[in-house]
């Protein structure tokens, strides 16, 4: 069961937080998969560092994937 929430929120408002939550979340994942796909870097960086932005890179991908999630549930305006 879902409840009708359009109009207890500024839908606008929360599709443009959503957008910027998920442009943060993207910048995120693209930087760590800089990192990762940086043969260099992974030469010299300390284990626990690469678990790190292994860590971050998941996080991201999940992030992204529950952004899109509630973007997509919104009405369109």
């Amino acid at each position: 069961m879902s409840l009708d929430l359009t109009q207890a929120i500024d839908v606008d408002a929360e599709r443009r937080r959503l957008e910027k939550d998920l442009a943060a979340a993207q910048k995120e994942l693209d930087g760590a998969t800089k990192k990762l796909g940086n043969d260099q870097f992974l030469a010299k960086a300390p284990a626990n560092v690469i678990d790190g932005i292994r860590t971050r890179e998941r996080s991201a991908h999940r992030d992204i994937e529950r952004i899109q999630h509630q973007l997509d549930a919104l009405p369109m305006s």
